[in-house]
């Protein structure tokens, strides 16, 4: 599997902040959304992978918050395939600000068959 990333700024709106001041940990999720769909449709676009039924669905979400994000700051992700074993592909991201990291984030995926709604661990090879 090639060492493929995504890297890219992130913008935050006004409606990301929350009452204390910094970026609603939802707001992260929004973002890891965003990047992973970017990581994976550069891979096999999302109009091939409906003409074979397939379509990428999250099964875990896990994010870890070292600082917060406020509205002037100017945040970056990265994104990337760490592995992809037994039908499962385990994503992990690094958003930071300027140096220093402010989160991690790790994800697992599959494919899943639209006709039967059950996990595609063959097709999977698409993101090997």
């Amino acid at each position: 599997m090639a060492d493929q990333r995504i890297e890219s700024e992130l913008e935050i709106k006004t409606y990301d902040i929350d009452v204390a001041g910094h970026v609603n940990n939802i707001v992260y999720v929004r973002w890891l959304e965003d990047m992973r769909s970017r990581l994976l449709f550069a891979r096999s676009p999302v109009s091939k992978l409906i003409e074979r039924n397939l379509y990428p669905v999250v099964v875990s979400t896990q994010i870890r918050y070292r600082s917060q994000l406020t509205l002037t700051d100017k945040p970056r992700c990265i994104i990337w395939i760490e592995s992809v074993k037994h039908g499962l592909m385990h994503l992990k991201a690094v958003f930071q600000k300027d140096d220093s990291r402010v989160a991690t984030a790790e994800q697992d995926c599959v494919l899943m068959d639209l006709r039967t709604g059950k996990m595609d661990k063959k097709a999977m090879e698409l993101f090997q």
